[in-house]
């Protein structure tokens, strides 16, 4: 039987147990606000899961952190003292640690540092024991007056669902000292032995200040798995043997854990996407249905017959609607509901509403709305910007609230749901709203405006994305640096996004941002210039448009604009824009597509429009270079290339122009 190697499991078990630690964070806010006695089980079974997997895949200091922290839930939840702030605020501390030393778990590098040292001493001392120092690792406790004898003889089926003896031992291990003898009456001959079924048993003395509650917490979770007997033991205990470290595992553990887990492990080569079985078996329902179309369609590979011609259009409309339903069955896979970004607020919120001496109440609305897992991993940041923005520039302290005739809580809500072809993210709050005169007046020391008479208020909030800008009067780990608000346009901008910000004096601000559902796949309009074909994305299209010469009017600069409901907006000419011959010159004989982002809109004149077309985005930057106001780029029907317009690209361009 081959060996296997325990880490090829690691990547498994740190995602499990991040996920843990989320669910541990969660829970322990919502105690922090009078949550029920079931979030302390539910934290309890989290911490439990996290110690015994440390135990198992070699990460000791993880697992003594995370006993220590597991005893002080212990004694929560049998009632021996009672949930407070304290208890809450040294666990949350607790859960930032075990971040940490997973982030270090993962490069490789020592888990335990002077935080993690501290901070195990402090969780003994708040459960009434002391531990030893790292330093003090190596050296041995004495043996321990009394203690216990455990019988340990798991059922030959036991490995089978992923229980391993030896986690178990080794968590006994953090416990006290032990001698454990294998006990090997059961193993059978060479030629009869299943290396999937567990055959060994164990006898285990146990010396050391340990509860037999302590014990059988370690096999809660295997009690009906085994047979299993906790005996005080009345003798001192004779000295202590090799740490179960030195035991050998039984036959065969390896093999039935290595089965289970490493078919998890080949999903998670590259990141994982959990995926509801309903999914898996709709796609396998439309593979079935590809087939059968791909059958009939074989029949005329051989033998084509013009009489047929009905069967052959009717099945290729099948493949083509087929098609279309894998696809969007493939695209929901990857779709991902934003709750899991959204969780992380409530401690952010928590944490600096404390520091900043405010009073926030944080609501959370659409969970549920669903994104491509792309898009949802790189919109975290922007959102903790936002939040941070809003908490410590927006929101007011409790006098200030009470002095405007508002309530001494300030709210803070983040919504999420779908508009179109877009998702949209709503990050709102009731504080001050921008301060339009110290905004102005930033902008006037930096050169940005050359005066700040007739600035309209979207303009004035638009000043605060420019690189570098603050009004803060004084620079702190939380603001006035200048950095943030661009880096928040220019992440969501990258993600083929936009940022809007709307703002009432005294009343708060609104920021709404747009991101398309997927990266991967977006519908656009087929457009022509010259000889090129150009894909405008469909969710940035507000309409298309046919002007007349003399609707056109020429500004200084060699700029036209034409009115568009009331407003007159820039055209841009896209031929000269990308340098495209033989287009069409004259507005009267091409068409106008008006196109918005970040709040502005523009038209973009080309030839004519050719239809409809769903594009598959190719990087046009990792296969040739940067172009600007292009985002990508997609191939055709007839194996033609079609560039993919930036529209906010285009926008900023033109902004850029205007203000040179």
């Amino acid at each position: 039987m081959s060996n296997i190697s325990i880490a090829q499991f690691h990547k498994v078990f740190f995602e499990e147990s991040l996920e843990g630690l989320d669910a541990m964070e969660s829970a322990l806010l919502a105690l922090d606000e009078g949550g029920d006695a079931e979030l302390v089980h539910s934290i309890f079974r989290a911490a439990h899961s996290i110690k015994g997997g440390s135990a198992t895949f070699g990460f000791p200091d993880m697992a003594a952190l995370t006993h220590e922290a597991e005893s002080l839930l212990d004694q929560v939840r049998d009632g021996r003292r009672a949930i407070d702030k304290s208890i809450v605020e040294l666990m949350l501390r607790t859960v930032d640690c075990l971040r940490g030393m997973f982030d270090r778990a993962q490069a490789g590098q020592p888990l335990a540092d002077a935080v993690s040292e501290g901070l195990k001493q402090e969780l003994a001392a708040a459960v009434g024991h002391a531990v030893p120092a790292a330093a003090a690792k190596a050296v041995a406790k004495p043996a321990a007056s009394g203690g216990w004898i455990i019988q340990f003889r798991p059922h030959a089926g036991m490995l089978a669902g992923g229980n391993e003896p030896l986690r178990l031992l080794r968590e006994l291990a953090a416990l006290g000292q032990l001698v454990v003898e294998a006990q090997l009456d059961r193993v059978p001959a060479l030629d009869a032995l299943d290396p999937t079924e567990c055959h060994l048993g164990w006898r285990i003395e146990l010396t050391g200040a340990v509860t037999r509650e302590a014990i059988a917490g370690v096999f809660e979770w295997v009690e009906d798995e085994c047979e299993l007997s906790i005996e005080p033991l009345v003798a001192v205990a004779p000295p202590p043997a090799p740490t179960v470290e030195a035991v050998a595992a039984p036959a065969g553990a390896g093999g039935a854990a290595g089965t289970t887990r490493a078919n998890a492990a080949s999903s998670n080569d590259s990141g994982s996407v959990r995926v509801g079985i309903d999914k898996i078996d709709g796609l396998i329902d439309l593979v079935g249905e590809l087939v059968i179309t791909q059958a009939m369609l074989d029949q005329f590979r051989e033998d084509f017959d013009p009489s047929r011609l009905a069967m052959l259009q009717h099945g290729l409309a099948q493949l083509a609607r087929h098609t279309r339903s894998l696809q969007e069955s493939v695209m929901g896979i990857r779709m991902l509901p934003i709750g899991s970004v959204f969780n992380r607020f409530p401690r952010l919120v928590r944490d600096l509403s404390q520091k900043l001496g405010k009073q926030v109440k944080l609501e959370l609305v659409g969970e549920g709305t669903e994104l491509d897992k792309t898009v949802l991993e790189k919109i975290g940041d922007p959102l903790v910007h936002l939040v941070r923005n809003a908490i410590d520039h927006g929101l007011e302290v409790p006098e200030k609230r009470r002095a405007s005739g508002k309530g001494d809580v300030g709210t803070l809500r983040l919504e999420a749901f779908h508009r179109g072809g877009s998702i949209v993210v709503e990050i709102v709050d009731d504080g001050a709203g921008l301060n339009r005169d110290a905004i102005i007046a930033k902008a006037l020391q930096k050169g940005l405006i050359k005066s700040g008479e007739g600035i309209s208020d979207e303009e004035v909030g638009e000043l605060i994305f420019q690189p570098g800008f603050s009004t803060a009067a004084v620079t702190t780990d939380l603001s006035g640096r200048g950095v943030g608000m661009d880096v928040v346009r220019r992440n969501v901008v990258d993600l083929g996004g936009s940022v809007a910000i709307k703002s009432r004096p005294g009343n708060g601000t609104t920021f709404t941002i747009t991101l398309p559902l997927t990266l991967a796949i977006i519908d656009g309009l087929r457009a022509a210039v010259g000889e090129e074909c150009y894909i405008v994305p469909l969710v940035s299209i507000v309409e298309s448009v046919q002007l007349s010469a003399d609707a056109v009017r020429s500004v200084t600069g060699g700029g036209e604009l034409f009115r568009f409901r009331g407003e007159y907006r820039p055209i841009v000419r896209l031929h000269q824009q990308f340098g495209v011959e033989h287009a069409r010159q004259k507005i009267e004989e091409g068409l106008v597509i008006v196109v918005e982002a970040d709040g502005s809109q523009v038209g973009l004149l080309v030839d004519e429009l050719i239809g409809q077309q769903q594009a598959v985005v190719k990087s046009l930057e990792a296969n040739y270079r940067r172009v600007e106001g292009i985002s990508g780029a997609t191939i055709l029907a007839d194996g033609s290339v079609a560039l993919i317009v930036d529209v906010a690209g285009l926008i900023r361009l033109q902004s850029r122009r205007k203000a040179a």
